[in-house]
């Protein structure tokens, strides 16, 4: 059951035009947030809102309908965690602007947990795909709650790579439960809040818009120690949650890629710049935080001869169905098997353009 203070911010987050700015001037009226509902809405408001949204909210000053309104969020296993509220993140405080309210579907927990953000482009290259799952995989298994915003591309591979690993995830989104974005994430989004945590600022109504997704970033900055960006362009919407980490204090690494690639020309210049550390592998950023490696234990496999051979052909690279086949010279039906096991096995990884290699490199 929620207190008075909570119950009059959810009150609050009904009304689109109540923004966080616009809470905050709202309660400077009141000795507490709880005086919403016991002493009602003054006419002060009215300076704060404009006439016609101050009539809007005299219309629905009504405790039955916040009533219901919070039975509807319940019924959707949606959880409300206000500023007053013991579960809201004490980093998400030091915001310049935090949101008065998150919406949340999941572990509420992972809120309090040590969290890193991992960002990117939405569209990588094969490099960019290979190293962001290099390092979700190799801080989700070292205890950090990997934090990103459910876009394609990057986002979308640090999410999918903690939860294969196990690992615990937090999706920061840019509108409300009801209208996931981009809608082919719908199943990753489900995922996510039966294994991680689904976080918005948004009511579940709200749909997506472009000036949400610049604001949640600073969401996704503020519950972390820090963020990786592992490949942006110059104009990538990653270097927006750079500036909101660097805004409030937290370490802002950086991937350097091919310095022909559009793709890393935005990482390429934060290092320039020095405006984020250079890192080359997951270990740089766990020594960053003085955490030792965990040592993680797979179950040893017998490998047939064949199988072996394509592991020792993915030593230090990643090769195409075709270059493995060569390599090995494998006839190519025993290779499609052996290949199969292996990703079954947890032992390699098949690639976007059907190229492989082998977990954890």
């Amino acid at each position: 059951m929620y207190n008075n203070n909570e119950q009059s911010i959810i009150w609050f987050s009904m009304f689109d035009f109540m923004t966080s700015k616009k809470i905050e001037e709202v309660l400077n009226f009141y000795d507490s947030p709880s005086d919403i509902l016991s002493i009602g809405l003054i006419e002060e408001i009215e300076n704060v809102v404009g006439k016609e949204n101050f009539s809007k909210l005299k219309e629905k000053y009504d405790k039955n309908l916040l009533s219901s309104y919070i039975s509807a969020l319940e019924k959707d296993d949606i959880k409300c965690v206000t500023m007053y509220s013991n579960e809201y993140p004490k980093k998400l405080k030091e915001l310049e602007s935090p949101p008065y309210i998150l919406f949340c579907k999941g572990d509420l927990s992972l809120l309090s947990s040590n969290c890193f953000a991992i960002v990117g482009t939405r569209m990588p290259s094969s490099y960019g795909k290979v190293v962001t799952q290099n390092f979700a995989k190799g801080l989700a298994e070292n205890g950090f709650t990997i934090v990103s915003g459910l876009a394609m591309g990057v986002d979308k591979i640090a999410h999918e790579t903690a939860l294969d690993v196990k690992g615990k995830t937090i999706a920061v989104l840019g509108g409300g439960f009801n209208h996931i974005y981009p809608a082919m994430n719908e199943n990753l989004a489900a995922l996510i809040s039966k294994n991680g945590l689904l976080v918005s600022e948004y009511r579940p109504s709200v749909h997506p818009t472009a000036y949400n997704f610049p604001v949640r970033n600073r969401i996704i900055a503020g519950l972390t120690c820090g963020i990786l960006i592992t490949e942006a362009g110059e104009k990538s919407g990653a270097l927006h949650t750079k500036e909101y980490a660097l805004e409030c204090g937290r370490d802002v690494f950086a991937i350097p890629g091919n310095i022909t690639s559009a793709k890393s020309a935005g990482t390429n210049r934060l290092l320039k710049s020095m405006q984020s550390a250079l890192v080359t592998n997951y270990e740089d950023i766990l020594q960053t935080y003085n955490i030792s490696k965990k040592k993680v234990n797979k179950q040893s496999k017998q490998l047939s001869f064949n199988e072996q051979i394509i592991i020792n052909s993915l030593q230090d690279e990643q090769l195409s169905l075709d270059e493995i086949q060569f390599k090995t010279g494998l006839d190519i039906k025993i290779l499609n098997i052996c290949l199969t096991t292996l990703q079954i096995s947890g032992l390699i990884k098949k690639l976007p353009g059907n190229e492989y290699i082998l977990c954890g490199q």
